[in-house]
């Protein structure tokens, strides 16, 4: 809830909860729910699975999925609201969004098509796409608690994106919980490596 405090007065947040399975790691992270929640929090939720882990950011995407649905919750005025804010945070980008999370569609209305892009150019064109959302949505009224589980097998592009989100200067109010089996880890995994990079950038 310190960490929560933090970012709620604007910084980013990493906290990593280890252990092995069935410990009770994701239960203790579902105690600070209601806490968060009663703070104007908005709390999200992923879980990456170990057999889709060929496939680039399921749970982050699951994660923001659950906030648009958050969203269509609210009031036209506030929608309203966020509909201007998140358009105005993607510009030209919006289809980059609306196609890996369809509902959004449904706030920002249909996105113009994009051109295709190489490999690196479509993966930084999407971490830009999700840093901008991410700040748009992260905001002091409402902080943004973003909870994943099972870091040990999240893809590679989802580590990258993680540094992205936690090492940008304009990004703030947010809080990101990750758990992950440090059972099944060693310090030459990915995930270890990028929590190295993450501690030493500060």
């Amino acid at each position: 809830m310190a960490a929560f405090d933090r970012a709620a007065s604007g910084g980013r947040e990493l906290i990593m909860v280890a252990g092995y399975a069935g410990v009770g790691k994701t239960a203790l992270v579902a105690e600070v729910h209601k806490p968060i929640t009663e703070k104007r929090g908005y709390f999200i939720s992923g879980k990456f699975d170990q057999y889709q882990q060929n496939t680039p950011y399921t749970a982050l995407i699951h994660a923001f999925d659950q906030f648009v649905e958050l969203l269509l919750t609210e009031s036209e005025d506030r929608l309203s609201h966020w509909r201007e804010a998140i358009l105005t945070a993607v510009g030209s980008n919006g289809a980059v969004l609306t196609e890996v999370i369809p509902n959004l569609e449904k706030v920002i209305g249909a996105q113009p098509k994009l051109p295709d892009l190489s490999g690196n150019e479509n993966r930084n064109r999407f971490n830009l796409s999700i840093q901008s959302f991410v700040q748009a949505i992260s905001t002091a009224e409402h902080p943004l608690v973003v909870c994943i589980d099972d870091w040990q097998w999240a893809d590679l592009a989802s580590l990258e994106l993680l540094k992205v989100l936690l090492t940008d200067e304009k990004n703030g109010n947010l809080l990101l919980i990750g758990t992950y089996r440090d059972n099944e880890v060693d310090q030459a995994h990915p995930l270890m490596t990028t929590l190295n990079e993450l501690t030493a950038s500060g």
